[in-house]
């Protein structure tokens, strides 16, 4: 799974169906994690992939997954 498959899920299945996805991710999410990062993910562009997801939104998916496990995830997605 890349992040724009990540992100497109978001769109377009349940919050149970998108932490079912994230099993195979180094970081899993929890429905309640993905309800909380869905409004984040409506936001994504292009320029996620190309540069990374700007610093504020960085730091918003850090609040709600914390430090460690957002740095885990972005590593794996190479962001």
């Amino acid at each position: 799974m890349d992040i724009w498959e990540l992100v497109q899920a978001t769109k377009e299945k349940s919050d149970d169906e998108i932490a079912k996805m994230t099993s195979s991710l180094p970081v899993q999410l929890s429905p309640q994690e993905v309800k909380l990062v869905r409004p984040i993910f409506d936001k994504a562009s292009i320029q996620w992939i190309l540069f990374g997801p700007p610093a504020h939104i960085q730091k918003q998916i850090a609040e709600i997954l914390g430090k460690n496990r957002t740095k885990k995830l972005f590593e794996y997605f190479n962001l």
